[in-house]
């Protein structure tokens, strides 16, 4: 997965909605772009907010 303005986004890629995104990151097998920060943005919402901040 990758942020909206991620130049490794494949060209027509839709535009998922919040919840279709997390739905979709939690997926087996998706991985989510480090280049562009989806997964800097999402592995927090994903994993809870307080994951790494005890």
């Amino acid at each position: 997965m990758h942020a909206v303005d991620c130049e490794e986004a494949p060209a027509g890629a839709p535009v998922l909605p919040l919840e279709r995104t997390l739905d979709a990151a939690e997926r087996p097998g998706v991985r989510l772009c480090s280049l562009c920060g989806a997964a800097a943005e999402l592995d927090p919402v994903l994993k809870g907010f307080d994951h790494g901040f005890r």
